[in-house]
């Protein structure tokens, strides 16, 4: 979450041609700035560091530095025309902000390294802390035109953060069996000390392709919980979307599904996960109608035996588009003995339908009761993932009266 200090920057970059002449900077409010004279035919560029907060007009385009975090500034002329720059003086380093910094607020001009004319390339970093110490919080890489007794005024360099962290939303839990609206999941991505990043995860500059950022869910059911991607966001499957910058986003789809807990997680490289859970709430489960099925066979003659069936509905689980079987067990009733295959054979089709069989003829002819416990498999705390029936078998084609029972 973005605190009431954060604050944002651009790198606005101000070189002096090989005359000497003035230049001005780019910022919210343009101040002439005085570059200093060339030395041995190099040009001594600024660098004007300008906080600004967010929705100010000099953001209409994402630009980031943390301004609350930031204490130092390192800026490295890299190379000219292509030719690595050397020296100890490629580098500058410029404490900002704290006690014993230039302070920032809402502007500070910094020198640069002295910089021949030509095509240059220069790398700007900042830190937590002063010095060119601690963690780095955002870089960029640009190149930029001098020319030798021109102002070079305009030229501009954006930072990307460097992503470290994230803060992930929760989930709501629906009912299972509902298909609610798409709703947007909070994704924050964070510097290492835990500024939002605005524009660009990661370093983007001269093509690079950042630090992109994977949001997933382990799930395997599309009737389940699923990503969409919003905006420039990669739909990389049902599962997994991919943001590369703050203007993407990703919505969480619901189908309904009946299931246990799926863990999104939210990852980068050279970052820290964030992970945050989802289940819907579970319904019972409920039996159509009665809760015995009532079997029998003639035990002298034999013939087929007879056959009933029992129909058990949860949502989000039977059902099309669901559809899921149910775990079953079938074991002798306390009191009965009788093996419970001397009782029944056991199919489940579709989905929640069970259907027992009487087999043709009782070995030996035994009358019993057997309990057939159905299980869903689901867990969470309040719901009773089993259901029970019980299937009675007769010795005889008279009837039920004759059912030994309890």
């Amino acid at each position: 979450m973005r605190t009431t200090l954060a604050l944002f920057a651009a790198i606005v970059l101000v070189a002096c041609g090989g005359g000497g002449g003035g230049g001005g900077t780019i910022a919210p409010n343009p101040q002439p700035v005085v570059t200093p004279a060339p030395q041995n035919n190099s040009v001594t560029p600024t660098f004007t560091l300008s906080f600004a907060k967010s929705g100010s007009s000099a953001q209409r385009n994402p630009r980031y530095v943390n301004g609350v975090a930031t204490l130092s500034v390192k800026i490295t002329l890299v190379s000219n025309n292509g030719t690595p720059a050397s020296g100890s003086g490629t580098t500058i380093i410029a404490d900002v902000n704290g006690t014993s910094g230039t302070p920032c607020n809402p502007t500070c001009t910094l020198p640069g390294p002295a910089s021949p004319p030509g095509t240059d390339r220069y790398t700007v970093r900042t830190y937590d802390q002063t010095g060119g110490n601690g963690n780095l919080l955002s870089t960029a890489t640009k190149d930029f035109v001098l020319v030798a007794g021109a102002a070079n005024a305009g030229l501009t360099i954006t930072l990307n953060g460097v992503v470290k962290h994230f803060s992930l939303g929760s989930t709501t839990a629906p009912n299972a069996g509902t298909t609610p609206a798409d709703v947007p999941l909070v994704v924050n991505v964070l510097d290492a000390d835990s500024g939002t990043i605005t524009g660009n995860y990661g370093d983007t500059s001269l093509g690079g392709p950042g630090t992109p950022v994977s949001v997933t869910i382990d799930e395997t059911n599309p009737n389940g919980a699923t990503l969409v991607a919003v905006g420039g966001a990669t739909q990389v499957s049902q599962y997994s979307v991919t943001l590369h910058s703050d203007a993407d986003s990703v919505k969480f789809h619901y189908g309904g599904l009946a299931e246990n807990v799926r863990t999104i997680t939210v990852s980068a490289t050279g970052a820290t996960n964030a992970t945050t859970t989802f289940q819907p709430t579970l319904l019972p489960i409920s039996p159509v109608s009665g809760t015995q099925i009532d079997l029998y066979v003639d035990s002298t003659t034999g013939g087929p035996g007879s056959s009933g069936g029992q129909t058990f509905t949860e949502p989000g689980f039977t059902g099309a588009p669901y559809s899921q079987n149910f775990s079953f067990t079938f074991t002798p009733s306390p009191t009965y003995t009788t093996p419970c295959d001397q009782i029944a054979t056991i199919s489940e089709s579709p989905a929640g339908v069970f259907t027992a069989t009487a087999p043709a003829k009782a070995k030996p002819p035994k009358a019993g009761i057997c309990d057939l416990t159905i299980n869903d498999n689901l867990s969470q705390a309040g719901h009773t993932s089993t259901a029970t029936t019980k299937v009675s078998y007769t010795t005889s084609s008279f009837g039920p009266n004759s059912k030994r029972r309890r």
